[in-house]
């Protein structure tokens, strides 16, 4: 359904652009034009409805693009390249790994396809409850579940992110985090309902001539690359007036958000959200100044409430686990019926994320349960000692995490990854002063493992540290 955007804008806005990479720019019609010959070619290799889900595994960046939008075109579901459930695999790679049946389309014959005389293709009358997308779920501490977002799903979702986040923007959205992630997924669709043009392909580098260069709309991405940005700037770096910077995935530290709303933008926002329930809460970035941890509020449309151990919502300022019911939330996993009911109960979706909401409806996020890390009796959130490490100029990256010693007692310990030159013994000084921190262990790393959403992968970094320990 989502293609009818592109359809509408081929014709209010023709000459618009509707894709930006790195190689091209491409108008609403010609864009179009492209998802008709697409889909006709795909529709003549038997795609259709009732094909089941067609993952998308192209490496082209234009052309990803296209396909996506083309087998909406066609009413059938589509799917990130990883997503290993799929029914069949569409891609121009050779080397690809073991996984759904494979479609290959080569680049010669891909650019036959688009140099092939256009037919227009009929809309289709698609029922809004059929699956229109699947996108895996972020999978921080398990193997990533499948997520189906329905045609009405999708619909209802691009609205909540158009009256949130998105607000008062057209020009240029550039979805950082991979339109294979919900938030770029969430981006593209909004960007094309807006007229707005699609900014895909670049890397981190490009970013900054990109906010010189174009029209000022969207970036989405996560606080992870959001760091990585602000170390790369080059001198005299002068961004057009009015971009915006949406971060997601993961806790947005106070001093990052400080340094980007400097040197990118004031206009800097939290966007908190999840597979399974899309957007949560969206809120600014300056007021992690007062809140470290904020997140924003619920957009109307969903009912999110904080629960305590025995499943009945906590006053406010308490802590709790969130969860959050309402029309954007989906209604389990695909495929995987215990799953579902384990985090599907009663109506609503239970997050596994802890936090608690001030008197004025905001809400802070705290952490996830399942990261709670217990000291022999002492526990507190990751975050916490996070957050004040990031305080520290100099941290580039870190993580804390815990793990049993020789002796089986179990240790804080914090990964960090650090500027050049960086005087080690300066941050332990500077957490020994920060109230309420447990005993800490520094490691020191050149990378923080995360997923693609840039949530910490905090086994990984127990299995490394044990793995060294045990090596001497």
């Amino acid at each position: 359904m989502f293609d009818g955007f592109i359809r509408d804008n081929a014709s209010w806005t023709p000459r618009a652009p509707a894709v930006i990479t790195p190689w091209g720019r491409y108008s609403y019609t010609t864009f179009d034009a492209d998802i008709d010959r697409v889909a006709r070619a795909l529709a003549d290799r038997g795609i259709g409805p009732g094909a089941g889900v067609v993952a998308v595994a192209i490496a082209q960046p234009y052309l990803q693009l296209v396909a996506i939008a083309a087998l909406a075109r066609l009413g059938v579901c589509g799917a990130p390249g990883r997503d290993y459930g799929a029914d069949l695999r569409l891609t121009d790679l050779d080397d690809l790994d073991a996984g759904p049946p494979v479609l290959r389309l080569f680049p010669d014959e891909a650019a036959a396809i688009l140099a092939a005389e256009p037919r227009r293709l009929p809309q289709l009358e698609l029922d809004p409850e059929d699956l229109g997308q699947v996108i895996p779920s972020s999978g921080t501490t398990r193997t990533p579940r499948r997520v189906g977002l329905s045609w009405r799903r999708i619909e209802v979702g691009n609205y909540a992110n158009l009256r949130s986040y998105a607000a008062g923007k057209a020009g240029t959205w550039a979805p950082v985090t991979g339109v294979e992630s919900m938030l770029g997924f969430s981006m593209t669709v909004g960007a094309w309902s807006v007229g707005a043009a699609v900014a895909w392909g670049f890397r981190i580098g490009d970013i900054p001539l990109l906010m010189e260069q174009l029209e000022p709309g969207i970036i989405g991405m996560t606080p992870r690359q959001l760091r990585e940005l602000l170390s790369i700037l080059p001198a005299g770096f002068q961004p057009r007036p009015d971009w915006r910077v949406c971060a997601a995935g993961s806790l947005l530290p106070a001093a990052s958000a400080r340094e980007a709303r400097l040197r990118l933008t004031p206009d800097v926002r939290i966007v908190y959200g999840s597979t399974e329930a899309s957007l949560l809460a969206v809120g600014h970035a300056a007021d992690l100044e007062e809140h470290p941890g904020i997140v924003g509020r619920t957009p109307s449309g969903s009912i999110l409430e904080i629960v305590g151990e025995d499943g009945r919502p906590v006053r406010d300022g308490e802590p709790g686990e969130f969860r959050i019911t309402g029309e954007r939330m989906s209604q389990g996993y695909l495929g995987d019926p215990e799953a579902s009911a384990e985090r599907f109960r009663d109506g609503w979706f239970h997050t596994r994320d802890v936090g608690r909401r001030l008197p004025d409806g905001r809400l802070i996020l705290e952490g996830r349960m399942d990261e709670r890390l217990d000291l022999g009796g002492f526990k507190f959130m990751p975050q916490e000692l996070e957050q004040a490490a990031f305080a520290c100029a100099g941290v580039v990256d870190c993580a804390a995490f815990a793990a049993e010693d020789a002796e089986g007692i179990t240790r804080c310990w914090l990964a960090t990854v650090s500027e050049p030159g960086f005087d080690r013994g300066r941050l332990a000084q500077h957490l020994a002063a920060w109230p309420d921190l447990p005993e800490i262990h520094l490691a020191w790393i050149d990378a923080i493992p995360r997923n693609a959403m840039g949530k910490i992968e905090r086994d990984v970094l127990r299995e490394r540290l044990l793995a060294a320990l045990r090596g001497g």
